[in-house]
């Protein structure tokens, strides 16, 4: 259920279709209809909701309008064959139930659209018209929510490693190895570069043969983090192509180990614009 204007009003054509389809060539009257349309309904979206979760918002909002749509339906064809057999003009309908049927459709399309705009953000030719300019100088500007930071306690683990932290610095202390890192071309957003390592011990002398493994993290949205393992290169220097998908500041924890032996090094980076 990716995109939820799509899923929503496609899945509402296809239960009115149904409703219409099985109230027309069976002998079903209108509760009776909306009732078996509801438990096909259930049985088929549920366990597709649980194989394909998209999480609680978006669950409830389908259900909510799965629910209304045979519900009102039934509503108003029950009307409908109330008014028949009272010998009424065929096709009037009472004015309530369609208003609440109406009513339901443009709070859950209006919930629809808040949700596409939060998790994918608004589409780009209505950013500029709904939107303020922007102040800094960027050349896209993206409306999407990620949500409330992730794995925080995680985060502050990995960077920090708790009360261990203090211990792990006095072990480093030790060794007294030498790591520099660095990038060798300047880091555009989408574009591959190429991350490097030096590493020598307490004596200058390079290490090698070590297992370096890391990971950029994005610091509002750890769906973008990137993992990464280098290869040795040369004397002591290691490389690894990454290619790091949005600009800004970025976090980085790596370890460098040694038979028994591990450093572990933090650091942050910028990558800027896609000049392309």
């Amino acid at each position: 259920m990716e995109n939820l204007v799509i899923s929503l009003g496609g899945g509402v054509a296809l239960i009115a279709a149904l409703f219409f389809l099985v109230y027309r060539f069976t002998s079903l009257r209108g509760y009776q209809t909306a009732a078996l349309i509801f438990v096909v309904t259930m049985v088929v979206f549920i366990p597709y909701s649980i194989l394909n979760w998209a999480g609680a918002d978006v669950f409830a909002i389908h259900l909510a309008l799965y629910v209304i749509v045979p519900y009102g339906l039934g509503i108003i064809t029950t009307q409908q064959e109330s008014e028949r057999a009272k010998d009424a003009r065929r096709g009037r309908l009472h004015w309530a139930p369609l208003i609440i049927l109406a009513f339901f459709g443009v709070v859950a399309t209006v919930n629809a659209l808040l949700i596409s705009f939060a998790t994918h953000g608004m589409p780009s030719h209505l950013v500029g018209v709904l939107l303020p300019e922007p102040q800094s100088q960027a050349a896209e500007v993206t409306s999407g929510f990620p949500g409330t930071v992730a794995r925080v306690s995680e985060r502050k683990e990995a960077l920090a490693e708790g009360s261990s932290y203090l211990g792990t610095m006095r072990q480093q202390r030790h060794l007294g190895w030498e790591v520099r890192q660095g990038w060798l071309s300047r880091p555009e957003a989408g574009e591959a570069a190429v991350f490097q390592v030096r590493v020598t011990d307490r004596d200058g002398r390079p290490l090698t043969n070590a297992a370096i493994e890391g990971q950029f993290m994005r610091a509002s949205d750890f769906n973008l983090d990137q993992s990464f393992s280098m290869r040795a290169v040369g004397a002591g220097l290691y490389q690894a192509e990454v290619t790091l998908p949005a600009p800004g500041r970025w976090d980085l924890l790596f370890r460098v180990r040694s038979g028994e032996d591990t450093f572990e090094q933090q650091a942050s980076t910028r990558v800027r614009e896609s000049r392309s």
